[in-house]
């Protein structure tokens, strides 16, 4: 008898449901300067890209639009939950600070700040993260 070989054994094998074989998304938190253009930009290329909302967090600097003020307020976002945005802390694999060069003082402070970061955060899978400055020369609209 070929029982393994049946119309109901064979539906029942099919109809089961698969092993997922993608690996997650890194959890991505980017902080801009700008209120408008960077976090238009980056839903952009979520959406293009299928990304889903809790895979990658845009937020714009709330404390200003200096670069220097940009990489703490990522750092402190990292760092601190806000559940009024609905970030948890050290909920992230990456964290990027986006900023114009501009004419702004503390644009080199910003890069040695991010610079002295990187790699030194840890998030709640106790993993180090990269927290990368991404300057554009001379502004993002560019």
């Amino acid at each position: 008898m070929a029982l393994d070989n049946s119309p109901k054994i064979r539906q029942a094998r099919d109809l089961e449901r698969k092993l997922g074989r993608r690996g997650s998304y890194d959890r991505i938190l980017i902080v801009s300067e700008g209120s408008k253009t960077e976090p238009n930009y980056f839903d952009e290329i979520r959406s293009s890209l299928r990304l889903h909302t809790a895979n990658m967090v845009v937020r714009r600097c709330e404390t200003g639009t200096a670069p220097l003020q940009v990489v703490q307020y990522a750092r402190q976002l990292f760092l601190e939950s806000d559940r009024h945005r609905r970030i948890l802390a050290k909920a992230f694999d990456q964290v990027y600070a986006v900023f114009d060069r501009d004419e702004h003082d503390s644009y080199f402070n910003a890069l040695q700040l991010a610079e002295s970061l990187d790699r030194k955060l840890k998030n709640d899978n106790r993993h180090t993260i990269p927290l990368k400055a991404v300057p554009s020369v001379p502004c993002f609209e560019l």
